[in-house]
């Protein structure tokens, strides 16, 4: 895009704001509303600083003590923010507003190696080197409750009222009641470019899914934090709050991010399509099938951030939980879909909806990537329930301390994503851990306040 290029978008679509902004370590997209003017005249060429404890605080704000790569030994200095102007977009819901995806580069210019979009940049363009692109497909689960954030904060988060009753997963009787709010996203997520396939009630009340379009690895990331961030603003627009927490009740179900992914050749051929076997993938998928699981216990910390996120897997529910994968099986942790042309995919069921997209689609693919390098093989399918098989050999890490050990102590994921971000992360994830230990919740209350 030339200057005058993007002064005609501006004139065009009435163009006053730019959101400009960057996803930290926890998926968030955070950044600055500039005004047109200023956006045309420099930012759209040389960005935009703002500080890095982009990649020093945690999801409150609270800046996490003992991080190398900032704090208040660094004094906390600048980053640029430097948009990517193939994601330009008019906000549908926000007239007079377009948005822009960034790059977090250093003051020298050098791409900022923790930021997520680098590191999945970084892990397509060694797809590419191997002679492929990698696509991707999300599938997201989220519940809609009654009430803007404002007022749930207001009742501390209790007596939360989603916004359909009872269990009625697929019901397109009930959909119909939900249909203002779930319509109203799939409508103005498409104006976006952000096109949903489909939608539907999921198995919790008030729980809904979303599947999207396939597309390569960066966009599919792209859309998918985006999606997160949109979904949230529309509900609000309705009076509601949308939740991607991993496990919002005891009672309800989990919300999921199945990833569906595939490479193509750099000729656009299926590298997991099995023309002489369609009940099978090709030897490339399964030795790409074969490295993502066996990393998965390395990477859960990337599936699974959260301490919630393992409410979630905890007991199954149509999580994946194991170092297991099967052919079209839900209770597995990879799911492979065979084929004899491009649907030939497989869908990694581990992580949830919490989970930052950039980070589980570079998790995925350094895995799979390093499957094919080493000519991994899978083991043995599982048929049946995947619950029911599991011991402590193939079971992935059950809390986050786990799951961040797991993460640091690997010299594979340091080879694959570099110590630098390994050491960042597992720090970052042992700062919520330490965090929740000082915790006081309801079950303590409810279970010891009297009977102690």
């Amino acid at each position: 895009m030339e200057a005058d290029d993007l002064q005609r978008f501006i004139e065009q679509h009435g163009i006053t704001t730019f959101k400009a902004g960057a996803v930290d370590i926890d998926g968030v997209w955070r950044g600055k509303r500039i005004a047109a003017p200023y956006f045309a005249d420099s930012v759209w060429r040389k960005g935009t600083n703002i500080c890095n404890i982009l990649f020093g605080w945690d999801l409150h704000d609270v800046p996490i003590p003992g991080l190398t790569y900032t704090g208040w030994q660094t004094a906390y200095p600048d980053v640029v923010l430097v948009p990517d102007l193939s994601t330009l977009a008019v906000v549908p819901w926000e007239p007079g507003t377009a948005s822009v995806i960034c790059d977090v580069h250093e003051l020298d210019g050098a791409p900022q190696p923790l930021a997520p979009r680098t590191l999945l940049r970084r892990v397509t363009e060694q797809a590419a080197e191997a002679g492929y692109q990698a696509m991707c497909g999300y599938e997201f689960e989220f519940y809609v409750l009654r009430g803007t954030a404002e007022e749930l904060a207001s009742r501390d988060f209790r007596d939360l009222a989603p916004l359909t009753h009872g269990n009625h997963t697929y019901s397109l009787y009930r959909d119909a009641g939900s249909e203002y709010v779930i319509g109203d996203i799939r409508k103005k997520l498409a104006e976006y470019g952000i096109y949903i396939e489909a939608s539907n009630s999921e198995h919790g009340p008030g729980q809904f899914e979303v599947n999207f379009r396939y597309c390569t690895a960066l966009q599919a990331a792209d859309q998918a934090m985006m999606l997160k961030h949109s979904v949230k603003e529309i509900a609000a627009s309705h009076g509601c709050t949308a939740s991607f927490i991993a496990k919002l009740s005891a009672e309800w179900a989990g919300s999921s991010a199945h990833l569906h992914q595939s490479l193509h050749g750099l000729d656009g051929s299926a590298a997991f399509a099995n023309p002489g076997d369609p009940g099978a993938l090709s030897a490339t998928g399964e030795a790409y099938l074969a490295g993502v699981l066996d990393l998965a216990k390395d990477f859960t910390a990337l599936y699974l951030p959260t301490i919630n996120s393992y409410k979630r897997t905890d007991g199954g529910s149509w999580a994946g939980s194991s170092v297991t994968w099967g052919t079209d099986n839900r209770t597995v942790a990879v799911r492979a879909i065979p084929s004899s042309g491009p649907a030939a995919r497989i869908e990694n069921r581990v992580a949830g909806a919490d989970a930052n997209p950039y980070l589980v689609i570079a998790g995925n693919l350094a895995a799979g990537l390093h499957g094919i390098r080493k000519g991994l093989a899978p083991p043995p399918a599982v048929t049946g329930n995947a619950y029911d098989q599991v011991d402590d050999a193939v079971a992935l890490p059950a809390s986050l301390e786990a799951a961040a050990a797991a993460l640091a102590g690997s010299t594979t994921a340091r080879t694959l994503l570099g110590d630098a971000f390994v050491d960042h992360f597992a720090a970052t994830r042992r700062w919520e851990v330490n965090q929740s230990r000082s915790a006081v919740t309801d079950w303590e209350i409810a279970r010891y306040l009297e009977h102690i």
